[in-house]
């Protein structure tokens, strides 16, 4: 058991990261993720919208446009980027001080009419014995039909490389509902999909294969549901499926979701449980994995997330079962820049599977 939690905190910790929308700001800040972002499921290129609650929300505010509109672009072009990096303690249950880069992605919208063209491109962790050409890649990549262009309402159809849409889609990859529940750090992949959203609800559908060009994180065919209804302007409640198909393997999995904004105190509660049922050559079993966290909107520039996770990696044995608590606290500082100090620490067994594993990371994110 200690060589597995060593491997799992120190791929949660080094792994390097990439940016999705914060999920925190629906309901508080706005009723969608398409409300702030160009894509119908949030993150990425920001819209109008977006780039003006990025400039609200922080301290010093800036300009929030692409190089701060110094460099300006045609209507039809929207140009981006995201840069992280991060360095502090980590253990597991040895105990180091670590650093590295977790994101450098460039992002490229082109659009005429009712269609667009999303291209992001970056660098990635190098695959066993293809180094050459994969130090850099095209994470996601798709051509998308919009029914109502220049709005974030209505029908979205796209087709390419990106991530199934599923659950509540945490910006923190280390999020157990994230890491175990369907939609793993670099799990993009090739598909078709189609979202229906409003400010009342929103509904998404995905099929996706196996990216048949490198050697993937997801080795899987398969498709995914889920839709989300806002019954006030503060309260969420979100179901999906997924059926994963391998060919010694099949997952099968579920997720409820919901999201309560409390104005008074600027919080939001956020939860989401999945079951799942993966089956091994015949042989099936059941997993659960869960998160719930709280964000208080704090002082001008401050966001402060406490969140908690389970994840049971076989409901029928003893002592599988992890548990984590998070605290994370971000500074947006400027519309372009922002400091988040991640702290966790996280038991197997309850403590009886192995010792403690944590990590303290501060993280630098510069927004082109």
């Amino acid at each position: 058991m200690t060589r597995i939690l060593l491997l799992t905190i120190a791929v949660l910790a080094v792994a390097r990261g990439r940016a999705h929308a914060y999920p925190q700001f629906e309901l508080s800040k706005d009723q969608s993720c398409a409300g702030c972002h160009i894509s119908p499921t949030g993150g990425g290129l920001l819209n109008e919208n977006g780039m003006m609650v990025a400039e609200t929300i922080s301290k010093f505010g800036t300009a929030p446009e692409f190089m701060y509109g110094k460099v300006e672009t045609p209507d039809w072009i929207a140009v981006g980027g995201d840069f992280r990096g991060a360095y502090g303690y980590l253990q597991a249950p040895q105990r180091y001080l670590i650093g590295f880069p977790m994101q450098g992605d460039l992002y490229g919208n082109f659009s005429k009419s009712n269609f667009s063209l999303q291209i992001t491109a970056g660098f990635r962790p190098t695959e066993y014995s293809n180094e050459n050409a994969t130090h850099v890649w095209s994470r996601e990549h798709y051509l998308m039909w919009q029914s109502a262009p220049g709005t974030h309402e209505g029908v979205f159809v796209r087709a390419g490389r990106f991530m199934p849409v599923f659950g509540l889609r945490f910006a923190e990859h280390p999020v157990y509902t994230r890491r175990y529940g369907g939609t793993p750090l670099y799990s993009d992949t090739y598909g078709v999909g189609a979202s229906y959203v409003t400010d009342t609800m929103e509904a998404h559908v995905t099929g996706f294969v196996k990216d048949p060009l490198i050697d993937p994180v997801r080795h899987s065919r398969g498709a995914a549901a889920y839709a989300e209804y806002r019954v006030t302007p503060s309260t969420l409640v979100g179901a999906g499926g997924m059926a994963e198909l391998y060919g010694w393997q099949r997952v099968f999995r579920g997720t409820l979701t919901a999201k309560q904004y409390l104005a008074g105190p600027d919080v939001l509660l956020s939860g989401e449980i999945q079951l799942v049922n993966p089956h091994v050559s015949g042989y099936g079993y059941k997993q659960i994995v869960g998160y719930a966290m709280g964000t208080w909107m704090g002082p001008q520039g401050v966001m402060v997330d406490l969140g908690y996770g389970h994840y049971d990696e076989n409901t029928g044995l003893h002592g599988l079962d992890r548990d984590c608590v998070d605290l994370n606290i971000h500074w947006f500082a400027t519309s372009h820049i922002e400091a988040v100090l991640n702290n966790r620490i996280e038991l197997i067994g309850k403590g009886d599977g192995g010792p403690t594993g944590a990590y303290s990371l501060l993280m630098a994110h510069y927004r082109l």
